[in-house]
């Protein structure tokens, strides 16, 4: 199970929701509801919030918007990764931070987008939470909804490093 703590509006973290509802499903807790988008035990826990405190488990992933100012981590807090959007500073990328957003300088980002496809290029090399490498490539991303491009970032980035998008046909459908 891979758990992901965000920091986005509830609304934004219910998409994503639906996204890995068919990816193995989730189970959604923010501090006014629990929801349950599966029938079985889920592959993704998601935790809506705007106080981050640490959480003791493995294959956790932080997803925010890079423009806040600070991101102010206590110190036990300790994630496998953290998927900043659009993040306001250019700086280095260290491993497990990943920036996900429109331009080229991201780690991750959309390299075209039409009605119901987007193109997704993976910029550098990302480490999988297993420990797996994916080089650089560019995914075909069909959409069966329409989801804000934050979404879809966010979602993508996190199905990639769970180890369920599929790594040989470079396509996924969301």
């Amino acid at each position: 199970m891979t758990t992901v703590i965000t920091t986005v509006s509830a609304q934004n973290a219910k998409e994503l929701c639906r996204i890995f509802e068919k990816f193995g499903g989730a189970f959604f807790l923010s501090k006014n509801s629990v929801l349950d988008y599966t029938a079985v035990s889920p592959d993704f826990l998601v935790f809506c919030t705007e106080d981050v405190q640490a959480i003791p488990s493995e294959k956790t992933v932080l997803l925010c918007d890079g423009s806040e100012k600070q991101l102010h981590l206590s110190a036990p807090c300790r994630f496998d990764q953290i998927v900043l959007y659009e993040p306001e500073q250019t700086e280095a990328q260290t491993e497990n931070i990943l920036s996900v957003g429109m331009s080229s300088h991201n780690a991750i980002s959309i390299a075209s987008s039409e009605s119901n496809e987007m193109h997704i290029s993976i910029q550098s090399v990302i480490k999988t939470l297993d420990g797996t490498q994916i080089l650089p490539c560019e995914y075909s991303v069909m959409l069966s909804e329409p989801f804000s491009s934050q979404t879809v970032l966010f979602a993508f980035a996190v199905l990639l490093l769970s180890g369920k998008t599929d790594a040989k046909s470079l396509k996924l459908r969301l």
